[in-house]
Protein backbone atom coordinates (compact mmCIF):
# COMPACT_ATOMS: atom_id res chain seq x y z
CA UNK A 1 0.00 0.00 0.00
CA UNK A 2 1.22 3.68 -0.49
CA UNK A 3 -0.50 6.93 -1.24
CA UNK A 4 1.77 9.05 -4.00
CA UNK A 5 1.27 12.56 -4.77
CA UNK A 6 1.99 12.30 -8.61
CA UNK A 7 5.44 10.23 -8.54
CA UNK A 8 6.44 11.01 -5.43
CA UNK A 9 5.60 8.35 -2.60
CA UNK A 10 4.59 9.94 0.12
CA UNK A 11 2.98 7.56 2.38
CA UNK A 12 3.42 3.67 2.64
CA UNK A 13 2.31 0.80 4.76
CA UNK A 14 5.59 0.37 6.14
CA UNK A 15 5.32 4.28 7.91
CA UNK A 16 1.84 3.24 8.81
CA UNK A 17 3.13 -0.12 10.66
CA UNK A 18 5.98 2.07 11.97
CA UNK A 19 3.96 4.74 13.35
CA UNK A 20 1.03 2.39 15.09
CA UNK A 21 4.03 0.38 17.11
CA UNK A 22 5.61 3.38 18.41
CA UNK A 23 2.06 4.59 19.48
CA UNK A 24 1.29 0.88 20.40
CA UNK A 25 4.78 0.64 22.32
CA UNK A 26 3.73 4.20 24.00
CA UNK A 27 0.65 2.77 25.53
CA UNK A 28 2.35 -0.64 26.68
CA UNK A 29 5.58 1.76 28.63
CA UNK A 30 1.95 3.22 30.10
CA UNK A 31 0.46 0.07 31.49
CA UNK A 32 4.02 -0.96 32.75
CA UNK A 33 4.00 2.41 34.31
CA UNK A 34 0.99 2.04 36.10
CA UNK A 35 1.56 -1.41 37.33
CA UNK A 36 4.74 -0.52 39.35
CA UNK A 37 3.39 2.49 40.75
CA UNK A 38 -0.25 2.56 40.94
CA UNK A 39 -0.61 -0.95 41.67
CA UNK A 40 -3.49 -1.28 39.15
CA UNK A 41 -2.15 -4.33 37.05
CA UNK A 42 -4.38 -4.87 34.11
CA UNK A 43 -1.65 -7.74 32.40
CA UNK A 44 -4.17 -8.22 29.69
CA UNK A 45 -3.93 -4.89 28.35
CA UNK A 46 -0.44 -4.69 29.29
CA UNK A 47 1.08 -8.03 27.66
CA UNK A 48 -1.09 -7.01 24.21
CA UNK A 49 -0.24 -4.01 23.18
CA UNK A 50 3.54 -4.76 24.32
CA UNK A 51 3.48 -8.30 22.01
CA UNK A 52 1.50 -5.46 19.46
CA UNK A 53 4.59 -3.23 19.39
CA UNK A 54 7.22 -5.57 18.96
CA UNK A 55 5.03 -7.57 16.38
CA UNK A 56 4.87 -4.19 14.20
CA UNK A 57 7.87 -2.91 14.86
CA UNK A 58 9.60 -6.37 13.65
CA UNK A 59 7.91 -5.96 10.71
CA UNK A 60 9.10 -2.56 10.04
CA UNK A 61 12.54 -3.70 10.40
CA UNK A 62 12.17 -6.95 8.15
CA UNK A 63 10.93 -4.75 5.60
CA UNK A 64 13.40 -2.58 4.88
Amino acid sequence: MKISNGKKVVVTGRDICFVAGIVTLAVGIYWLVRALFFDDTNLPAMLSSISCALILLLYVVKRR
